[in-house]
């Protein structure tokens, strides 16, 4: 095995491996690489130290209610979201949306979770400043979670989101320019949503661009992926697994790495601008390093964001570095509605 340092962390990779990678971060159109985020590191260092190393208990449909009990949290928000429902292949599919007085874009937004877990509430103080900042209407999915609907029922809900996205959003909110995107899991549904959009709905000209935070892509595993250990923080090698086995167990290794489950191994030509955004202590950093080579790659416009030391889900969380990422997130999503043309990173 050879080993990559980037922002200070190895990151294991095959040999074989090594000049991919290096060459596709290196010459991401656009990236972060260059920022100087020294600062933020002792603050990011703390709250690293104060992550609670989780428990090695194997999960069961009791545990997960368990999880996502705990995981129930209300914030205060500065926009009123209301609630909307559509029909769905599963049942109903509720839409939590945010709606700023002027809608200059909407925005599809998938929540993670591993699929087990999360609501469409979860993200409500992000997706309240994203509204604001970029004036776009945010609707977050409540997809059906596993294991009570057995995956891929998420990929159907999200791809039933889109469908009544792209045949309401004009008589609905003004405008049909379109974002999609999430985090976590909620990025692995977003590309394979965005897919569906071009191949199934054929109207990925309505999406602006999509924006990818820390998503899984190759449900084989990357290397980062199975070389993560229980030290690893915010996402370890025990709950990995057990999140993996509890939602993907039952397909083949073959069925995991076909273009329907795992978007890195999709036909990624002509689809929109993507957004990446990545830690460097998040156990799925080659995905996105992977993902966005190969969205890239394909022919298709990149942003790649790097953040030292950061764990997956970082940029949910009150930090500094946080409110940086999320910024620079919104800055290209404004660009993108405005429609001037960014200027290429000097490496």
């Amino acid at each position: 095995m050879k080993k990559l340092k980037h922002f200070g962390i190895m990151v294991n990779v095959p040999i074989i491996l090594v000049f991919f990678v290096f060459a596709d971060i290196i010459s991401a159109q656009q990236n972060n690489l260059s920022e100087d985020y020294n600062a933020c590191l002792p603050e990011i260092r703390e709250y690293n130290r104060s992550l609670k190393t989780l428990p090695n208990i194997s999960l069961t449909p009791d545990i997960v209610k368990v999880v996502r009990k705990m995981m129930e949290k209300q914030v205060k928000t500065v926009l009123q979201p209301y609630q909307k429902e559509i029909d769905g292949p599963n049942g109903t599919i509720g839409l939590r949306i945010f709606k700023p007085d002027k809608v200059n874009a909407v925005y599809m937004y998938i929540h993670g979770g591993g699929n087990l877990w999360g609501t469409a509430a979860s993200d409500d103080s992000l997706n309240d400043n994203n509204a604001r900042a970029c004036k776009m209407a945010v609707i977050s999915v409540e997809y059906h979670l596993a294991p009570e609907y057995p995956f891929p029922a998420q990929v159907e809900d999200c791809f039933s989101v889109a469908r009544w996205l792209i045949n309401n959003a004009a008589s609905e909110f003004g405008t049909d320019k379109i974002f999609i995107g999430g985090g976590s899991a909620g990025a692995h549904l977003s590309a394979l949503t965005a897919i569906y959009v071009r191949d199934s709905l054929k109207a990925i000209d309505k999406v602006l661009g999509v924006n990818l935070q820390y998503g899984i892509y190759d449900l084989g595993l990357t290397p980062s992926h199975r070389s993560a250990t229980n030290t690893t923080p915010g996402l370890n090698k025990h709950i990995l697994n057990e999140i993996m086995k509890m939602v993907f167990g039952k397909f083949s290794m073959e069925q995991l790495q076909s273009a329907r489950f795992s978007p890195l191994y999709a036909d990624l030509k002509n689809l929109p601008p993507a957004f990446f955004t990545i830690g460097t202590e998040d156990a799925l950093l080659d995905d996105t390093y992977f993902m966005e080579a190969r969205w890239r790659s394909a022919g298709n416009k990149t942003y790649l964001a790097v953040y030292p030391e950061c764990v997956h889900g970082f940029n949910t969380v009150p930090l500094k570095i946080s409110k940086i990422a999320n910024t620079k997130i919104n800055g290209w999503m404004k660009q993108l509605i405005s429609g001037k043309k960014a200027k290429r990173n000097k490496l």
